[in-house]
């Protein structure tokens, strides 16, 4: 999306009113160029396993020139999330969510998805979304 269309959306829902009353409100989030990667851990409530990650490819074509499938392919371990990146993601992403909703009164038991995004510039991980089950395609190669 160019500036330009941006403008244009903001003034279609703000001005314009496309949406109604539930286009009033703007978010403007931080625009993430730069890979994916999906992490996976074993959660029993209180404590957390980190079992693997994973990674999509969602552009076809040579260079990624074409559009996104939202997934052609998956392979394991994703090559950005390293075993330094791995404790980046289990100490101040993972176990603080895994203790904060148990002290919330919802343990959480099961498989905990981190959907993962490095920053272009400083290549710091980004958490993106939260999953409770493997992802598809990435639960083909698990």
């Amino acid at each position: 999306m160019t500036l330009e269309e941006a403008y244009e959306a903001v003034d279609s829902m703000l001005v314009e009113e496309l949406f109604g009353s539930s286009g009033w409100k703007v978010i403007v989030q931080e625009y993430l160029e730069r890979e994916e990667a999906s992490f996976f851990a074993l959660v029993d409530g209180e404590n957390a396993i980190a079992l693997e990650s994973a990674q999509d490819h969602k552009q076809v074509g040579d260079g990624d020139t074409r559009p996104n499938t939202g997934g052609m392919g998956v392979y394991s371990p994703a090559r950005i999330l390293t075993p330094k990146f791995q404790s980046l993601v289990m100490r101040p992403i993972i176990l603080p969510t895994v203790e904060g909703m148990a002290v919330e009164g919802c343990k959480f038991v099961g498989i905990l998805y981190a959907g993962l995004m490095t920053e272009k510039k400083s290549r710091m991980l980004k958490l993106i979304e939260y999953k409770v089950h493997f992802g598809d395609p990435e639960c083909q190669i698990f």
